[in-house]
């Protein structure tokens, strides 16, 4: 969590203590709260809001709407900063490791194919992509090879970084699609 994250949750904690203190102070008051020196005092056997005070605000037609408007675009402000501040993450699918119960990544497995299959004496470049189905897996591998080697030169390598994967996937049964490039040769253009 950075820093601006764990701020803005600490304030809205604080705020939120603040609002239920005062309220449950209120709640608890057993004498009359003081109001600001500029609200106007209601009479001491009155309400703060009488009969004609109502009224009156019945009898305008722009009250009721006014006061749904702002409660409205009040709601929706809140609720689009609420949205904001929700983080969001892209699904990735899981699979289940052979051993333990466990959930795997599939692109955690992804990344480490792919970094087995660079450590393959002869691959310049390695992508792959693994494609879950319910009874069975696909692997797709793409690799490069460095100039001066051959497909042959790494096709065993890359069988045991299939095995691997049909390991880790084994409720599963895996395919596996290679496809081997040679990378070209950086040759000097002469202009």
């Amino acid at each position: 969590m950075n820093s601006r994250s764990a701020l803005n949750r600490t304030l809205i904690a604080l705020a939120g203590i603040a609002l239920l203190a005062a309220g449950l102070w209120l709640l608890g008051a057993t004498r009359a709260v003081a109001v600001p020196a500029w609200w106007p005092a209601p009479p001491a056997d009155g309400v703060l809001l009488d009969r004609e005070g109502l009224a009156s605000l019945r009898e305008t037609g722009w009250w009721a709407p006014a006061v749904m408007a702002a409660g409205t675009v009040l709601t929706l402000l809140c609720l689009a900063w609420a949205v904001t501040r929700t983080p969001v993450r892209r699904l990735r699918p899981t699979g289940p490791l052979s051993t333990t119960r466990a959930d795997l990544r599939i692109t955690a497995l992804e990344d480490t194919v792919c970094a087995d299959a660079r450590r393959i004496e002869g691959v310049a470049r390695a992508r792959c992509r693994i494609a879950l189905r319910r009874t069975s897996a696909r692997l797709t591998l793409r690799v490069w090879t460095l100039p001066g080697y051959t497909a042959k030169d790494v096709l065993d390598g890359l069988g045991a970084v299939s095995t691997t994967v049909e390991h880790a996937l084994h409720p599963r049964g895996l395919d596996t699609r290679t496809r081997v490039s040679a990378q070209r040769h950086s040759a000097p253009h002469v202009r």
